[in-house]
């Protein structure tokens, strides 16, 4: 299973990198629907799709687990959302990302748009490591959806797929 998870994870990170929202929402829980959204459609594709998707049936869900996880994929990967991501939210991310990793193998740290590029790669290189210890370890990945892409459409590539796990 951990090889299986982690083919769901590369998955889901070539997807929320791929993401582009529709807009510039003022409410997290509307970037959370269309995320959630785009990535039910895309996980369970019955053929083609980005990944040349099998009809897998991936469950996508909102607020779920012990850790409530903005998005969470088969119990397997966490995602926790910021809404332009400030200072001011570094902490309460810090603790949300040492709880997910209680709770999901996989975690995925989302600002859709930001304001503190500092405290994100504070975050970001705090985490890089992962958290735990040998099989049990949770991978992170940190990835930013920039305000003047919103509303571009989605970087599906070209149909090879996306080289290597995204982040940044």
């Amino acid at each position: 299973m951990f090889g299986e998870g982690n083919q769901t994870y590369q998955q889901v990170v070539e997807l929320v990198d791929a993401w582009r929202p529709s807009q510039n929402y003022g409410h997290e829980s509307k970037f959370q629907k269309e995320l959630s959204e785009f990535l039910d459609e895309e996980l369970n594709r019955q053929t083609g799709g980005i990944m040349g998707g099998n009809g897998d049936n991936h469950v996508v869900s909102r607020e779920r687990g012990n850790s409530r996880g903005d998005v969470v994929i088969d119990d397997l990967v966490g995602i926790e959302m910021k809404r332009h991501f400030s200072n001011s939210q570094k902490k309460k991310l810090r603790g949300q990302l040492e709880d997910y990793a209680d709770n999901y193998p996989y975690v995925i740290a989302l600002a859709c748009g930001i304001d503190d590029m500092d405290g994100w790669r504070e975050l970001e290189n705090k985490f890089s490591g992962g958290r735990g210890m040998g099989i049990d370890q949770t991978q992170f990945s940190f990835i930013i959806k920039r305000r003047e892409n919103f509303g571009d459409d989605h970087d599906l590539g070209s149909g090879g797929g996306f080289g290597g796990i995204p982040g940044i």
